[in-house]
């Protein structure tokens, strides 16, 4: 009975419902990709008693399609007691209601916070334009009668180690593409502007882990690149020697004569031995110090920390060569991390934390050679 009046008070707003009276008819309905706005689950979904069929919902939606969820349920109690590690789902998108709440307040409720919710007017907005975009950047690419996009990409992607750089030829014009589009500019704008309090209701933490978002991504390559924050560990242990950003050029790794990577040491910015007062730690924040440079928000050993470049201190690893010619030893084409390294006469292998993201793994070059920032980096202190 209270599924019919869901139904007939949506239609009644000519609001399109998608009604699944068990699990196969709401998996499919998930997985067909249908553009819905909200779902709304009941807890005990089909098995009295048993919300594992709910669960399982919630996970088949997860990574799936960016949507709120509606738990409306008379057994709202088991909800909340139920494990958090079991809900696989982000808690931010679902809302609970107990079935004392009417069918219309509850329709009323689900209205207000989409035309409310910032995350889901910026899906909704980036969803619909992202997808216009690509469509229009190929159908242009493909204005060239005479030539095979694929071809061309091939001859960037030569040998398969540059499948990056072709992806961001790709990349680049569908980026192009949007900031020349006055409606996709417009809608993002207004939204950013609604939202001009980007800190209300996080916590420290939640800062953090957003800084984090900003400044650094996990690339999944074997190469190593030049921006690429790692871990020195010996080979026949594991225990860990140091922590590194390689600042090599992207170029060199790709020279058959790179005998070697160059690292600046990074050190936890609580570490004692960096011995420093007050007044350092204040400039260092500020990124404003000649020789240490800020590295916030790093994810290591499982949680969130703090780390400082030391620019004086360089770390070089040389390739462990099978043949050694009278000036360079056998290099490959590209040095990987699943290959080890000599670092002051010890067998050790680089693994990878994440990479610094552009234009940020700039600022920090320009700062390392030039001992200047580069003017026009989006400035994250304000957040933290």
């Amino acid at each position: 009975m209270i599924l019919n009046d869901l139904e007939e008070s949506f239609r009644e707003n000519h609001i399109e419902v998608i009604k699944s009276i068990d699990r196969t008819e709401a998996l499919t309905a998930i997985n067909n990709d249908i553009p819905f706005d909200a779902v709304i689950l009941d807890w005990y979904f089909v098995l009295e008693g048993d919300s594992a069929i709910s669960k399982e919902i919630l996970r088949t939606l997860n990574n799936k399609q960016f949507r709120p969820v509606f738990i409306y349920t008379g057994h709202l109690v088991d909800y909340e007691n139920t494990n958090p590690a079991e809900i696989e789902f982000p808690k931010n998108l679902i809302s609970t209601y107990a079935k004392a709440l009417s069918v219309d307040d509850l329709r009323n409720r689900i209205q207000q916070l989409l035309e409310e919710n910032y995350s889901l007017q910026l899906a909704s907005v980036y969803r619909t334009n992202i997808k216009e975009q690509v469509e229009k950047v190929f159908f242009e690419l493909n204005e060239l009668q005479n030539v095979d996009l694929a071809k061309i990409l091939n001859k960037i992607y030569g040998d398969g180690s540059n499948v990056d750089w072709s992806n961001d030829f790709i990349l680049n014009l569908v980026h192009r593409s949007l900031i020349s589009n006055s409606v996709f500019i417009g809608g993002i704008t207004e939204i950013l502007q609604a939202a001009n309090n980007v800190n209300a209701g996080a916590n420290s933490d939640d800062r953090k882990k957003i800084a984090n978002k900003i400044l650094y991504f996990r690339s999944q390559s074997d190469f190593v690149r030049n921006g690429d924050i790692a871990v020195i560990e010996k080979a026949n242990d594991n225990s860990i020697l140091a922590y590194g950003i390689i600042i090599t050029p992207d170029c060199d790794l790709e020279q058959s004569g790179s005998q070697f990577i160059d690292l600046i040491e990074l050190v936890k910015f609580g570490d004692g031995k960096l011995a420093l007062n007050a007044s350092n730690r204040e400039k260092i924040r500020n990124y404003n110090h000649e020789s240490f440079y800020l590295f916030q928000s790093l994810f290591v050993e499982d949680s969130l920390q703090d780390f400082v470049a030391v620019l004086k201190s360089r770390i070089v690893l040389r390739e462990v060569a099978e043949q050694y010619h009278v000036n360079y030893p056998k290099a490959s084409k590209r040095l990987l991390y699943s290959q080890e390294f000599i670092h002051n006469g010890v067998r050790v292998r680089l693994n990878l934390l994440c990479s610094k993201v552009n234009p940020y793994k700039a600022e920090f070059l320009q700062k390392l050679y030039s001992s200047n920032s580069r003017v026009g980096i989006p400035d994250i202190k304000d957040l933290l």
